[in-house]
């Protein structure tokens, strides 16, 4: 494996998969400079895209594809087959959504890659950029080989996406590496070059380039869990993890990103691939402890802020709760395992009455009632719970929360009030880390044999 800058070349790009990621690299590449085809087999979300419409919420990629579109450099398309046309490289955006078995569904992938190779018509290269098990390309690259018309040769290389969802454009203009898979030097030469000039290239074989992203991941996944573990000790402790965890992360061979107590991780990415990095190591026989502990740890985030509010209130039977915050993170409108879903749930379980209210995430199918706007959400509710630091909650006032609540209990999961300011409101705040509603033992150690002297053999 080895590093090294990205040369750069004006290209024309086929994308297959208009979501998140695929919208976000075709808009990019056309920024670049590329001039780039992207295909949407949606009738719908193909008809908004050109008609100028964003059905997703990115910040920054409704201008990247309106001017890219204006520019020419961007195109939609219905099928492969003409989108292919003077394309050098195809990159595969599909879906790999996970199993029940934690193993991703690799279906639509080769559905996808059947259809660039039978239409292509001259030799291509097939990028996956979706996240898959290691040994896919391999596999999709006689998937290709087959579908492929005589004459064609269709290689097959992985780069995978790191790109944070309200995050997306921005990651993918500022890389912090770009890693590329690929045992042919030509065919990892072509890829980095369509890159933004100046990042940091990682070239590996294909297997090694599809474990990064899950290996990578998994580790966000692990230091997430870890920072809320810590946060549960000092709960119990009755000291405050902010503090705990920035001495923590700023050891520089540790770092504070993802090192901060919350609900957990949610969203389309960590779970997936924390499960399929777990799925692997099942089928290789080879144990993923830490993934595992890091999995189990993330449903206890979520049981402990009910729990929480539970000690605080007591019995949550005709309870009126307020949950804000429904997206699994906040700057996005992706509800895909958060959560803000999964605690609204636990407390619909346990007999409480839920108003769920989010800035970005529209209302689907749930036993909470979805609520317009904060106000909505909060009137009259016996206690608050925030899994989301959005903006529109972290600029709550005090007085107006106290004025319209009923109770005076907020679980404040995701840090976003100022605690003194809502303390001195009559609203107790509850954080993950910062004490629970409990009697604190007096001693830690019991007993504290340490702290007395042996009561044989000392001196008189």
């Amino acid at each position: 494996m080895n590093t090294s800058p990205a040369p750069m070349g004006r290209r024309r790009v086929c994308v297959v998969g208009a979501g998140y990621v695929g919208l976000t690299a075709a808009a990019c590449f056309a920024h670049i400079g590329h001039d780039v085809a992207c295909v949407e087999s949606d009738p719908w979300r193909l008809d908004e895209l050109r008609q100028g419409r964003i059905p997703i919420h990115e910040p920054g990629l409704d201008a990247l594809v309106a001017q890219g579109a204006a520019d020419g450099r961007l195109r939609f398309y219905a099928e492969v087959g003409p989108a292919l046309l003077g394309a050098e490289v195809a990159f595969l955006c599909v879906g790999t959504p996970p199993q029940p078995s934690g193993e991703p569904n690799l279906g639509p992938l080769a559905v996808a890659a059947r259809q660039v190779a039978a239409a292509a018509p001259r030799d291509v290269v097939v990028v996956v950029k979706s996240t898959v098990p290691p040994g896919s390309c391999e596999a999709l690259e006689l998937i290709c080989a087959e579908a492929a018309p005589a004459g064609v040769t269709v290689r097959v290389a992985s780069s995978p996406e790191f790109l944070r969802e309200s995050r997306a454009v921005w990651d993918f203009l500022h890389p912090d590496r770009v890693v590329v898979g690929s045992d042919d030097p030509g065919v990892a030469d072509l890829i980095g070059g369509l890159y933004p000039e100046g990042c940091a290239v990682v070239r590996c074989d294909r297997r090694g380039a599809e474990l990064v992203k899950y290996a990578a991941n998994t580790f966000l996944a692990v230091k997430i869990s870890f920072a809320n573990e810590v946060a549960r000790l000092c709960g119990a402790l009755g000291t405050d993890a902010t503090a705990v965890l920035e001495g923590v992360g700023l050891d520089r061979r540790i770092g504070t990103a993802f090192l901060r107590p919350g609900p957990g991780y949610g969203g389309s990415c960590l779970p997936k691939d924390v499960a399929g990095f777990r799925a692997a190591g099942e089928a290789l026989g080879a144990p993923t402890w830490l993934a595992d502990a890091a999995e189990r740890s993330n449903h206890q985030a979520r049981r402990a802020v009910v729990a929480t509010l539970r000690a605080a209130v007591g019995s949550l039977a005709g309870k009126q709760v307020a949950v804000l915050g429904f997206a699994f993170k906040a700057g996005t409108d992706d509800t895909r395992d958060s959560p803000g879903l999964d605690i609204a749930a636990q407390l619909v379980e346990a007999g409480a009455s839920v108003r769920i209210h989010d800035p970005l995430a529209a209302p689907l199918s749930h036993p909470g009632l979805w609520a317009a706007g904060v106000g909505d959400a909060v009137l009259g509710a016996d206690a608050v719970v925030v899994t989301t630091d959005a903006a529109e909650y972290r600029s709550i006032r005090p007085d107006w929360l106290a004025a319209t609540m009923h109770g005076r209990t907020a679980v404040d999961a995701a840090g976003a009030f100022d605690v003194p300011a809502f303390s001195a409101e009559g609203i107790t705040v509850y954080g993950v880390g910062r004490g629970a509603p409990t009697d604190f033992p007096a001693v830690v150690w019991s007993p504290l044999r340490w702290a007395h002297p042996v009561s044989e053999g000392v001196p008189g």
